[in-house]
């Protein structure tokens, strides 16, 4: 039964990625229909990243306190009927509401799905089957790019997200038919609370969330949102979804590896450390290559972006070991409110770097766009420099 449970949850985290990243490949659609400045089409796109971030702590509570099946279903649901809202929008205020409630929904999907994992599998593979959650996942954001931007083309917008939104709704009633309830912790609030304090006193977390944190940030930005308008813009691209596909697949392979390494190596700190390295250099490729460059290295600092990031799975391992496991689910959570905070605000900051910079060529402004995500790299290459080694008995 936990393999029945954790294949269902990945299903469910799957479709999360889907609603996550579906705003890059809708900019045209609803920059026509909305009149959307590139400000506007970050918020509206970072208003799942801002409802998300909101409802982590209290869905790493849910999960600790009322178990996995009834937040995951109940989740769902909401997500679904965001999608439902997003696709009935004739205004923006329910476009945006939607997509907020979208939000609401997936935000304790991963919180349950890493809850699972602790609570049914054995330490020694935790990492190693993050990694293939993670891949799972991620594996919906391929579905966001070209196959999307498909679906989009035969039943346009409105169409699509009516079909995300049922199949949500589907998922929702499946996870409450047949998910493990999982275990409930009888903690109190006052211990819960007393819970909250030790993690946040926990100094290696804060460095431990930054590069989590920068990880995320950077990848969903471009991924979820600009990727698709810069490449288009600058390269002239026009199966641009098709090469944003490359950051995913990137992520979920480097998520595989990084936690095979890591559980191989017996040791968290040093794959992190590689990694974020990596990371920043393919930024700082990413940012100073122009329109000159070829295809096939635009596509390979593409992947390279992408799977460097995928050592985002390193952190939830250290935050489980960094912790007391009653607060597993808490101590993921306040990890992913950080992470999730800073993708909204890179998001947004991103559409106000490509306004303010709308009297420069187009490869100009998004060169002053992608030094954002850059910095955020460096910042988290200190973060990983900076984290405690965590492997049980390392």
């Amino acid at each position: 039964m936990r393999w029945i449970g954790w294949v269902l949850l990945c299903g469910c985290f799957h479709m999360a990625y889907v609603l996550r990243l579906s705003a890059g490949v809708l900019r045209e659609p609803l920059s026509a229909e909305f009149t959307l400045s590139a400000s506007s089409f970050g918020l509206m796109s970072s208003m799942v990243f801002y409802a998300y971030t909101l409802l982590q702590i209290p869905s790493g509570v849910l999960a600790d306190t009322r178990g996995v099946r009834s937040t995951v279903a109940g989740g769902m649901a909401l997500a679904g009927a965001g999608a439902l809202l997003f696709a009935s929008a004739r205004s923006l205020p329910a476009l945006f509401f939607g997509r907020a409630l979208m939000g609401v929904g997936v935000a304790g999907i991963f919180v349950c799905a890493m809850k699972f994992l602790a609570e049914n599998f054995e330490k020694e593979r935790f990492a190693t089957l993050s990694g293939a959650t993670s891949f799972a996942g991620n594996a919906g954001g391929i579905v966001a790019q070209a196959p999307l931007a498909m679906l989009v083309g035969a039943l346009a917008w409105r169409g699509a997200f009516l079909s995300l939104g049922a199949v949500c709704l589907a998922l929702a009633v499946l996870s409450a038919l047949f998910l493990p309830a999982g275990r409930r912790s009888d903690v109190s609030q006052a211990e819960l609370r007393a819970g909250v304090r030790a993690i946040l006193r926990t100094r290696g977390m804060y460095f431990t969330g930054l590069n989590y944190l920068a990880n995320q940030s950077c990848f969903l930005a471009l991924s979820g949102t600009w990727g698709v308008s810069y490449l288009r813009a600058v390269h002239g691209i026009d199966q641009a979804p098709s090469y944003i596909t490359l950051m995913v697949v990137g992520v979920m392979a480097g998520a595989v590896v990084a936690g095979r390494i890591s559980d191989g190596a017996r040791s968290r700190r040093r794959p992190l450390r590689l990694f974020a390295a990596a990371h920043a250099l393919c930024w700082g490729a990413l940012l100073l290559s122009g329109s000159g460059i070829s295809l096939y290295a635009l596509a390979g600092t593409l992947f390279s972006l992408g799977f460097f990031a995928g050592a985002l799975v390193l952190p939830w391992s250290m935050a489980k070991e960094m912790n007391p496991p009653e607060f597993t689910g808490v101590a993921i959570a306040l990890l992913n409110t950080a992470a999730f905070l800073a993708v909204a605000v890179l998001t947004s900051l991103m559409g106000v770097a490509l306004d303010a910079a709308a009297g420069l060529s187009a490869e100009g402004a998004w060169r002053a766009a992608l030094l954002l995500p850059f910095g955020v790299s460096v910042l988290g290459l200190w973060g990983a420099f900076a984290s405690p080694e965590t492997f049980p008995d390392a």
